[in-house]
């Protein structure tokens, strides 16, 4: 049995570096997409004693392979999504017009390669709205079950297409399978 944390979505790392604290007999795996912020990860990675044990992976957590586009706003508002409506306290909205495209893998086929039935994993969602369709799919094929614990921002408020009623039924979905924590 290996101890793992995954975070999707690590932003600039700051996160992360806590968790390493947290779970220091982890091996980490950290995905972002945004390759101008891999760098600030990686700082505070080595700021905590991380590298031996910490993979970044500079992907968008998805539902397949291939590139997706990120439409990128300050780097708490960059989505996959169109749609998004970010606070007005935010300075800096999500630009739509200019998508990056970035390399995406199928979240979910990732997991069936790299964990084992009887590893202990944490994972720490927060993909600003695609975290919609990937667990839609851990649901689907069973993968949700290869995770023991799940920290989790929701964004359903954010996108006004997305009705209270479809995020109550993945969450209700998810919480049945897994160990649900908050996450903002």
């Amino acid at each position: 049995m290996r101890n793992i944390f995954i975070d999707c979505g690590a932003n600039v790392g700051a996160v992360l570096s806590e968790f390493v604290q947290k779970y220091p007999d982890r091996k980490f795996y950290a995905f972002e997409p945004n390759e101008d912020l891999i760098p600030d990860i990686k700082e505070h990675v080595r700021s905590v004693g991380g590298t031996d044990f910490v993979e970044i992976l500079p992907h968008a957590v998805w539902v397949r392979d291939g590139v997706v586009d990120l439409f990128v706003g300050h780097h708490i508002n960059s989505t996959m999504l169109p749609g998004k409506v970010v606070p007005a306290a935010h300075a800096t909205q999500v630009d739509y017009t200019r998508p990056v495209p970035v390399p995406a893998l199928d979240f979910s086929a990732w997991l069936r390669r790299t964990i084992a039935p009887d590893d202990d994993v944490i994972v720490k969602m927060d993909i600003e709205g695609a975290e919609y369709p990937v667990l839609t799919k851990l649901v689907a094929d069973g993968t949700i079950d290869l995770i023991s614990v799940l920290y989790i921002e929701w964004h359903y408020d954010r996108f006004p297409a997305m009705a209270k009623s479809q995020h109550d039924r993945l969450l209700e979905a998810v919480a049945a399978r897994v160990e649900l924590r908050p996450w903002d």
